[in-house]
């Protein structure tokens, strides 16, 4: 009897442990992904990274996949450690293997694990990839009797399995992406939050490098409850990180999510900093500083900060769908400079087309040493340069039905609440968003795969984009009868 299928989303397969993410599923994954690999290998032994995450039962799920891969004679390169995703991603290049498998649910809550799929690149497999993928996964899973033998229970040919510690080549890759001379013994106090995630010893012992004067750490040990939050560097998650900020006088807070392939930032006052601030930090230090040039993508959900400093330094700017996918696609294609994402997914010229919250960390880093500033003092910099901006973002709960008629309303025109708050037009890529202006804009964005809505907004104030957060609401409030 098959069981439900199994879908890979905008960044790989997640379920609830036990309920949905199960062993016997994680087999049948991997005998999926075997089918897949080993036809466009044809001729030869293909190879497969493996790392996982901290979660509850990640090294159980990696070594089942392992098992699996080994028995249709498939090369296995294990990771021995948790090891964060960009590490893996790193590791597939390094080893020219054809594809990687990392084991991690990224920021999603505790219960949940997932299976993300690396391409020889590096990168997120693209979406013809995937859909060849699931293709194959589908059909083992329409046919378990016929994969009855490899659905588990320990079995493996352990001469195609081998354990190797990612840690050093990684370490080697990162601190080629950064001026490590000046960073080393900054001399202000760094706060490190890596949420419990898998980041915690291996950026850790990065940031220990450059001999700081104080480094002080939060949540670097193992704990796959996380703290009974989501291991995602924003918002009330981050409550304790700024407490201890401003209790120890930390300058500065780097953030990382479970998997470390996120970034979020603390100022020297326990303010936040978004993905969309060090986007802006960064590309800035790159076309000002540096002077470099090439195409910036960013994804449709992302600040029009990023518009404003491509304008002013004649940089090609490209606007793709919610999902580092879509980016990674375009780094590919070459001649871009850096990329990035809403939810905290970063890229710069340099690195393997992955987005990398350690990277990103260091390039912080660095632009604070150079400057000789606080990233408070940075960011008006560049407030004063291009334009203040206020970024905000709610989550709505929605039924189907609800969200059926929400999808209607906006098909069928601009709705009267947005055109009295003085939006004209609409683009539709991924979503519906509405521009008042060049700072201002509302987006309402119904979620393909959940029950969700999420309304973004930016304003060239605070005041602005909670106006605007309020015009959203009025529009879920018609679909949802309050």
């Amino acid at each position: 009897m098959k069981s439900e299928e199994i879908k890979f989303g905008t960044d790989g397969w997640r379920g609830i442990i036990s309920e949905d993410f199960t062993m016997d599923r994680v087999r049948i994954a991997t005998q999926g992904v075997s089918n897949y690999i080993k036809k466009r290998t044809s001729g030869r032994k293909p190879v497969i990274v493996i790392g996982y995450d901290t979660r509850f039962m990640s090294d159980h799920f990696a070594a089942a996949a392992a098992d699996i891969f080994s028995l249709n004679n498939i090369s296995v390169i294990l990771s021995s450690e948790i090891t964060p995703t960009p590490v893996v991603s790193t590791a597939v290049v390094k080893r020219k293997a054809d594809i990687g498998v990392m084991i991690t649910a990224s920021h999603n809550p505790y219960h949940y694990n997932g299976y993300k799929i690396k391409e020889s690149f590096g990168g997120s497999a693209t979406m013809d990839i995937i859909a060849d993928i699931e293709k194959e996964v589908g059909i083992v899973n329409d046919n378990p009797e016929k994969y009855g033998s490899l659905a588990g229970r320990g079995e493996s040919k352990s001469e195609n399995i081998i354990l190797e510690d990612f840690t050093d080549e990684y370490i080697s890759h990162a601190l080629k992406q950064i001026d490590m001379d000046i960073i080393k013994g900054f001399d202000f106090s760094l706060l490190f939050e890596p949420m419990y995630g898998a980041a915690q010893d291996i950026f850790g012992d990065i940031l220990s490098r450059f001999g700081p004067i104080d480094l002080v750490k939060i949540h670097s040990v193992l704990n796959p409850g996380f703290g009974n939050i989501s291991p995602e560097p924003i918002g009330d998650n981050l409550n304790e990180a700024i407490s201890l900020l401003k209790e120890k006088g930390c300058q500065f807070g780097i953030c990382l999510d479970g998997d470390g392939d996120r970034i979020g930032a603390l100022g020297d006052g326990g303010n936040y900093i978004s993905s969309h601030h060090i986007f802006a930090m960064v590309l800035r230090d790159l076309a000002c500083r540096r002077g470099l040039k090439g195409r910036v993508i960013k994804t449709v959900t992302t600040s029009s900060i990023i518009d404003r400093i491509c304008k002013k330094n004649g940089l090609e700017l490209e606007v793709t769908p919610v999902g580092f996918k879509y980016i990674g696609e375009k780094i590919l294609e070459g001649n871009v400079l850096m990329g990035g994402e809403e939810s905290g997914g970063l890229w710069s010229y340099g690195n393997i087309p992955e987005r990398d919250g350690m990277i990103m960390g260091l390039k912080l880093l660095e632009i604070i040493c150079r400057e000789g500033k606080s990233a408070n003092q940075i960011l008006e910099d560049i407030y004063e340069e291009y334009g203040f901006f206020d970024f905000q973002r709610t989550d709505y709960e929605i039924n189907m039905e609800q969200k059926q008629k929400l999808v209607e309303l906006l098909e069928s025109g601009v709705p009267q609440i947005l055109k009295d708050g003085g939006a004209e037009d609409v683009i539709t890529i991924d979503g519906y968003k509405y521009p008042i202006d060049e700072y201002n804009w509302v987006m309402i964005r119904p979620s393909g795969t959940e029950a969700v809505v999420r309304i973004y907004s930016e304003g060239d104030s605070t005041k602005s984009s909670a106006r605007l957060q309020e015009l959203g609401k009025k529009i879920m409030d018609t679909v949802m009868g309050s």
